[in-house]
């Protein structure tokens, strides 16, 4: 996939015992040391970074492609600050968009509730959630859903409990919960 917001693959050399991957370097380190370095971002700058995520991911979408593990260490900065998605590992091609997807995966914290439930869930719209996820973070300085256990987690996940801080505007607030309130 060629696009200026995910990381471009060179080459891969396998041997016998190894494969290697010959990517971009993205100088800039990945969001989540960003994001722990700054604490959080005002929204003219957080949109900023959003809207590269959103273009990058809308183009691995666009080719029928779900990445299923977007998160804050999933997203990498080059010199010039340009957004980069990487990590493909537990992507998965969907030749059909209708169909539901039962396999549990991603990062817990990012996880939408639909996996959480393990009913079936529409990989593009766990993706999109887990954007809304990465958007909180970015104004918030912080994951929206935490708990002790993973079990905890799960429980918050599905019920939708979270607090915004008041810093948040309205409308970064409206643009938030639209995402968490299944708008997706």
């Amino acid at each position: 996939m060629h696009h200026k917001n995910i990381i471009k693959l060179f080459e891969v050399l396998e041997t016998k015992n190894e494969i290697y991957m010959v990517m971009e370097y993205a100088q800039g380190g990945d969001l989540l040391t960003f994001m722990k370095n700054r604490r959080s971002l005002q929204e003219p700058e957080a949109r900023k970074i959003f809207r590269q995520i959103v273009n990058g991911l809308g183009h691995i979408h666009c080719r029928s492609v779900l990445h299923r593990d977007v998160k804050l260490d999933n997203i990498l900065l080059d010199s010039n600050g340009t957004i980069k998605i990487c990590d493909f590992g537990i992507s998965r091609i969907i030749f059909d968009s209708t169909s539901l997807i039962f396999e549990q995966c991603g990062t817990p914290a990012y996880v939408s509730p639909e996996i959480m439930k393990d009913n079936g869930y529409s990989g593009f719209k766990s993706d999109v959630w887990s954007l809304g996820i990465i958007l909180f973070a970015l104004v918030c300085g912080q994951l929206p859903f935490k708990a002790a256990s993973l079990s905890d987690l799960r429980d918050v996940i599905v019920k939708g409990k979270f607090v915004f801080p008041e810093k948040l505007s309205v409308e970064g607030g409206e643009k938030v919960t639209a995402i968490y309130s299944h708008e997706y």
